[in-house]
């Protein structure tokens, strides 16, 4: 597609992923608009729904503000059904200030491991959870570390390859979807990685879609410090911190050896 639109001189940033999707671009023709004051900016959108019907708080509050100008009605009713949040808890941010190589944070990884063993320590079975990343890589390094925990997802109760291939993924695979719940892994601790996360928090596409797939509880696993930057800032300020366990932020990485991209299906292979 890049070497597509530099053929045909089509303006990338407009037209083609991650920078568009297809709200921007339904936005732009849009016969009428509105404009949102926000962090960075003003926003112009097309026709907005502003009754929201999906999430729960803090999800709602968190993308209200941060790409709606606080102008959303909620109408979501009150749920009182067991499920995630309650063997997980509340929604929070899991602090994690791991090293990383690349954007992919092994100590990170352990955390979901962690949680989704909590779940599957309370029976729970095929749990209504997406994995969510702004990373490529980490999301195919996520489906590499669970995948060879099979009696992991043995306990849930999940087809390993089509849950790996449904349940994770960036940002962009999830658009449209919903879930109970949601954890969003962030990676890309390192200070190396101060451009990666000033892509991905420097508009509120990335982050709000990642946060308003989540209907009941959230869940971000990553390090609070690095990502205080443009619209992380605001998950860091609205969610309140949980610290993981401190092995799982020290311990030393799963042998990996033997998964390949072709073992976890084609989606998100790239390391990018």
């Amino acid at each position: 597609l890049s070497n597509l639109a530099t053929y045909f001189g089509i303006d990338r940033p407009l037209w083609l992923a991650p920078d568009a999707s297809a709200q921007t671009v339904a936005d732009r023709f849009s016969r009428y608009n509105a404009v949102f004051s926000a962090d960075m900016g003003e926003r112009e959108v097309g026709l907005p729904l502003l009754v929201h019907r999906r999430c729960q708080e803090p999800m709602f509050g968190i993308s209200n503000r941060m790409a709606y100008d606080d102008q959303m009605v909620h109408a979501v009713g009150h749920s009182n059904a067991e499920g995630v949040a309650t063997f997980l808890g509340p929604s929070a941010w899991l602090n994690v200030d791991g090293t990383a190589d690349s954007k992919w944070c092994a100590a990170e990884g352990r955390v979901v491991v962690d949680l989704l063993q909590k779940l599957a320590n309370n029976n729970v079975q095929n749990p209504d959870i997406y994995i969510i990343t702004p990373f490529r890589i980490v999301a195919f390094e996520l489906r590499r570390l669970l995948g060879q925990n099979r009696p992991l997802l043995e306990q849930l109760g999940v087809t390993s390859k089509d849950w790996l291939k449904d349940r994770i993924g960036t940002i962009h695979t999830f658009q449209g979807k919903e879930a109970e719940a949601v954890i969003a892994v962030l990676g890309a601790p390192e200070h190396k990685h101060q451009r990666a996360r000033k892509w991905a928090a420097g508009t509120p596409n990335i982050f709000n879609v990642m946060v308003s797939r989540a209907k009941r509880s959230l869940y971000v696993v990553g390090s609070r410090a690095a990502w205080s930057v443009g619209h992380g800032k605001l998950l860091v300020d609205m969610l309140p911190e949980r610290a993981p366990k401190a092995d799982l932020a020290a311990g030393s990485s799963p042998d990996l050896d033997g998964f390949t991209a072709k073992d976890l299906f084609e989606a998100d292979e790239s390391r990018a």
